[in-house]
């Protein structure tokens, strides 16, 4: 009873010296006039919003929004507000009533109530649950235990020791208070050949890092479209656990959109526009596992990605039983330890390479087979210099487009650098980029001069 005089003193303005029930007395507070105990916890934390955030108890969204529609209950049919002599004691629990009161009649009751269970479970509830839960897991790293885990994990996957330094790398990160959105690394697991493991390795990983147990993955499977918040009241999973993953998720046309996807995946927030609740900004953690059959530079649209470290399975690991399994990748995980220079920790990952780079690569070939038709070196020749883009109207049908242009200037740039005169890097020498090519072919034929049939221009 002394907390709640306490909190009535409080909620009321009023001090002085002596114990809350000598301030309450002086101030002639109404003993029978105090309400129910939950009621007051409300109006001391300043409002029904403000108050559902401490409600770590609870285990669900669902039981938090019971909770809240519960107290909104209590507070209608409280006995002393019914009594509109004691009701008048108290002006901001009397307030709390008839908020309570407007609130139950407008019909929207639930609505209201459903969107302040949310906001209190994203923000607060969920986040300190989360925190709790992962401390269970992750206390002091043991190198020895990390290095078995580590070694065993080679053995049965065929992983490289970069491959594992990548899982390594996405560990520590969504364990790393105030990460740098701008070091975020997400993981990308593909391989056409089935039962690599790639889908279980994602499973368990992310189970981990959220404190869970294997059985629940699927909670913390995505789209792409949900996390890019295609429709304006998606919440991102992003914005509730540690780590994310998106199965089978990447569109391999997603030159409209990949310059928002890289944004958003070195992003440390998202905009939420909650239904039935205001626009607001949360924090929102950016760490996927994207597994797929498809190689990554089907999505990837620029030459090369940074965001990524991409992992190829290409064969099927040694039988080991599921929960050999996932011990040894729980070992791994609890085990990682950070590198003391993040900065230079994530540079020592190699870009991969994107659909751009792929089609510079096979664009490169090309011109090596054609070399004959678009760099003619020899008797007859007319012509001594050349442009790239003279060369692209060459090597592509028709009218090129903007993007075939960009792919043959940047070879040009990269390539034939040494090939223009100093008075003009825009005309190269038909001479000098032949003989590059020359030697481009020898290399590509392992130096067998042996000359194959070139084709024709597509």
């Amino acid at each position: 009873m002394q907390e709640i005089i306490s909190k009535i003193n409080d909620i009321m303005y009023w001090d002085g010296e002596g114990t809350p029930e000598e301030i309450f007395q002086m101030n002639n507070g109404n003993i029978n006039a105090i309400p129910n105990a939950q009621i007051i916890d409300v109006v001391h934390k300043g409002d029904l919003a403000t108050w559902a955030e401490f409600q770590y108890d609870v285990d669900s969204e669902e039981k938090l929004t019971n909770r809240i529609v519960g107290t909104v209950r209590k507070a209608v049919s409280d006995a002393v507000f019914l009594d509109k002599k004691k009701l008048d004691e108290f002006p901001p629990l009397a307030n709390f009533y008839y908020y309570c009161l407007k609130l139950d009649r407008s019909g929207e009751l639930m609505k209201k109530c459903k969107a302040m269970s949310e906001w209190a479970w994203i923000t607060s509830i969920n986040k300190k649950r989360l925190a709790e839960n992962v401390s269970k897991y992750f206390s002091t790293p043991d190198d020895d235990r990390y290095n078995k885990a580590k070694h065993k994990l080679i053995e049965i996957y065929g992983f490289t020791d970069k491959d594992m330094d990548a899982f390594r790398y996405f560990v520590c990160q969504t364990l790393h208070d105030n990460h740098n959105p701008s070091l975020n690394k997400s993981l990308y697991i593909y391989g056409t050949k089935k039962q690599t493991g790639k889908t279980t390795i994602a499973r368990s990983i992310a189970t981990i890092l959220n404190g869970d147990k294997f059985d629940n993955f699927g909670q913390y499977e995505s789209t792409l479209g949900a996390e890019m918040q295609y429709n304006e009241h998606d919440l991102p999973l992003g914005a509730k656990y540690n780590a994310v993953i998106l199965d089978e998720s990447m569109p391999k046309d997603s030159r409209k959109a990949y310059g928002q996807i890289k944004q958003v995946l070195t992003s440390n927030s998202c905009k939420y526009n909650q239904k039935f609740g205001s626009i607001t900004r949360v924090p929102c953690k950016r760490f996927y596992i994207c597994t797929s059959n498809e190689p990554i530079y089907e999505f990837i649209q620029d030459r090369t990605e940074r965001r990524f470290y991409a992992i190829e399975m290409s064969k099927r690991p040694k039988k080991l039983s599921f929960d050999e399994i996932y011990n040894l990748w729980f070992e791994f995980c609890i085990n990682c330890s950070p590198e003391s220079d993040w900065f230079k920790w994530y540079n020592s990952f190699d870009e991969v390479d994107g659909l751009a780079k792929k089609d510079e690569d096979d664009m490169w070939v090309e011109m090596i087979h054609l070399r004959k038709e678009i760099f003619p070196n020899g008797v007859g020749q007319t012509i001594s210099t050349i442009t790239s883009k003279s060369a692209c109207k060459l090597l592509y049908k028709g009218t090129p487009t903007r993007d075939q242009e960009k792919i043959i200037k940047h070879i040009f740039e990269s390539k034939f650098k040494s090939c223009t005169p100093p008075s003009n890097k825009f005309m190269y020498s038909i001479t000098k980029c032949r003989d590059i090519l020359d030697d481009a072919f020898l290399q590509l034929n392992n130096g067998d001069d042996i000359e194959v049939d070139d084709g024709m221009p597509f």
